[in-house]
């Protein structure tokens, strides 16, 4: 995918014609997420928020179509304030998958990531450190990552929101 990022000069422009645009979100949630240890589930029916929970795979289900917007994902570009004109006027949603770093994949199996015609992939700065430290018994913790809703203020915050 084309990376369509303003120079640094049109960044600060961009950033100041956007400072306090409401940023909305979907946020797609693994069927094995635990409801008691979710950061977003607290925050269900806030306006700009859609919650897509996603039940137990089917043999022969169709892909859940992605919505045009922003995904964040961490190998992707890092998400800078002049991103928020990519939301702008309809143009989309900040989008969050919720799922545990071992089942991100197969939850990201389950979309359809073509459909959407302006999805723009962006990672969030890796100096951000989580209040929700991780302990699996089964499988390596990862070094980086955030929870939800975490992500979602650190991108509210870097986009000017």
């Amino acid at each position: 995918m084309e990376d369509t990022r303003p120079s640094p000069g049109e960044e600060e422009q961009l950033a100041a014609d956007t400072a306090g645009a409401r940023v909305d979100f979907l946020v797609i949630q693994d069927y094995k997420e635990n409801r008691r240890k979710c950061t977003v589930h607290p925050l269900a029916g806030t306006e700009g928020l859609e919650i897509l929970r996603l039940g137990m795979p089917r043999p022969g289900e169709e892909l859940v179509e992605i919505p045009s917007g922003i995904l964040l994902e961490v190998a992707a570009p890092e998400l800078v304030p002049a991103d928020a004109e990519l939301l702008g006027d309809g143009g989309g949603r900040l989008i969050l998958l919720d799922a545990t770093w071992v089942r991100l994949a197969p939850l990201g199996r389950r979309l359809c990531f073509e459909s959407a015609p302006e999805l723009h992939r962006r990672s969030l700065p890796g100096d951000f450190r989580t209040a929700y430290p991780r302990h699996s018994k089964l499988f390596e913790d990862p070094g980086g990552g955030l929870a939800s809703v975490e992500a979602m203020f650190a991108s509210t915050v870097i986009l000017g929101a």
